[in-house]
């Protein structure tokens, strides 16, 4: 799996929008309903949600969800981080559908004072900011994060938990503390580095239906090692292959009292599919290998503790 950019993210939205072709709010709408779904399959209907937007796209999956919420009969306020100025133009629309459902208490948060009181029993969503921040959140955003965090209720975060970046470390922001992070067809770099696991929870990547021959032409830096990756090299082996014609490894490891690097090297090597193995190691390890990893060929050091090879030439002559 490709892992991209915020802004070939976006591209890859855009390229849709143009190829498929959609309209931005209708693909939003896509969004939103994996997000539902999901809800549905895992039986979150059962609970009361309170969603918080910004005036951004990734607000504008939040008010959609609101009212797939509502409609399916779920119990839902909306909090919308207000600044005085209009949201973009699909956020517009979907906060226009959303005002048809009387049933979805709408409130605009501009100050401290309009933060909500929360139960555990709420599910927050939170759809404040999504790849598209710059900048790390403060003043009233800052504050809203760490009433959000401090509320102790179940946080669903659409597309990235607020407050964290995808394309570069986010260590010293305020970020929502999210349970679980849904996220849209493809892995972010951020869901990778350590110092950003409290924030991500469990993250679960819905397939919004972006065209893929945009990924198939797009050079990344990284990659995710996944199933269509190992399928597209994986080559299947004669039954009657002979395990002389796929290659012969060498193994140079261990000392005294670290011969289990030797014997998880060995295993790991095995498991790769090399087709002979012959493992160089001090003699206090013969035993173990014989025994723990008995595929391999072992050949020992006439040092007892350590491995003392003075050129790449005898390890030539050992083999």
């Amino acid at each position: 799996m490709k892992i991209l950019k915020a802004d070939q993210i976006r591209s890859w939205d855009q390229y849709t929008i143009e190829h498929e072709p959609i309209a931005s709010v209708d693909l939003m709408e896509r969004a939103a309903t994996k997000c539902f779904e999901w809800l549905d399959d895992h039986g979150w209907f059962v609970h009361s949600f309170a969603v918080f937007c910004g005036k951004g796209n990734n607000g504008g999956d939040g008010l959609a969800l609101a009212r797939m919420l509502a409609i399916s009969g779920c119990k839902v306020s909306v909090y919308i981080l207000e600044f005085g100025h209009r949201g973009t133009e699909d956020f517009q629309t979907n906060l226009a559908k959303l005002h048809l459902y009387p049933s979805v208490d709408i409130h605009f948060i501009q100050d401290e004072n309009s933060f909500p009181s929360l139960t555990k029993e709420t599910v927050v969503t939170d759809a404040l900011f999504g790849s598209g921040l710059t900048r790390p959140p403060d003043g009233i955003t800052s504050s809203l994060i760490d009433h959000i965090n401090n509320s102790g209720c179940t946080v669903i975060a659409i597309d990235v938990p607020s407050g964290m970046s995808v394309d570069q470390s986010s260590k010293g922001n305020k970020i929502v503390k999210a349970n679980y992070t849904l996220s849209f067809q493809c892995y972010k770099l951020a869901f990778l580095a350590a110092e950003n696991a409290a924030f991500i929870g469990e993250v679960i990547i819905l397939d919004i239906g972006l065209l893929p021959e945009f990924l198939t032409s797009l050079d990344t830096n990284f990659e995710l090692t996944d199933r269509p990756i190992i399928r597209s090299i994986y080559k299947p082996r004669n039954r009657f292959a002979h395990k002389g014609n796929f290659g012969h490894a060498m193994i140079i490891a261990g000392s005294y009292g670290k011969i289990g690097a030797a014997v998880l090297s060995a295993r790991a090597c095995l498991r790769s599919g090399v087709g002979l193995l012959t493992c160089f190691i001090p003699k206090c390890g013969y035993k173990i290998l014989q025994t723990s990893v008995s595929e391999a060929m072992i050949m020992t050091d006439s040092n007892s503790s350590i491995i003392i090879i003075a050129s790449e030439t005898e390890v030539c002559k050992i083999l």
